[in-house]
């Protein structure tokens, strides 16, 4: 089994921890199998964030970034509120 035979096409992901290491893997190969991914990191200043919505967006997924402590009650219910805003539904949720 291959990419090709995974498909995530129309789904709708949220990956914490999404910057780089296994988050990041998660959220290149959600988008490269076709879901829209959100992204959140406690950590955004050093731009990695940002280039793997870059990443998202070359498979010509929607990416969408986010700020988030996932020890803060009030930032996951903010996130959850902006991918729903955005995305309209939540279909993988990887920490």
């Amino acid at each position: 089994m291959g990419i090709a035979d995974f498909s995530l096409e129309g789904k709708k992901a949220v990956v914490v921890g999404g910057r780089k290491g296994l988050g990041k893997a998660y959220a290149l190969t959600f988008a490269e199998a076709g879901a829209d991914v959100a992204i959140a990191d406690v950590e955004v200043a050093d731009g990695l964030l940002d280039d793997v919505a870059e990443k998202i967006r070359a498979f010509g997924r929607r990416a969408l970034t986010a700020q988030v402590d996932i020890s803060k009650k009030a930032d996951i219910d903010n996130l959850v509120q902006k991918v729903m805003a955005e995305f309209g539904t939540i279909d993988i949720w990887a920490n």
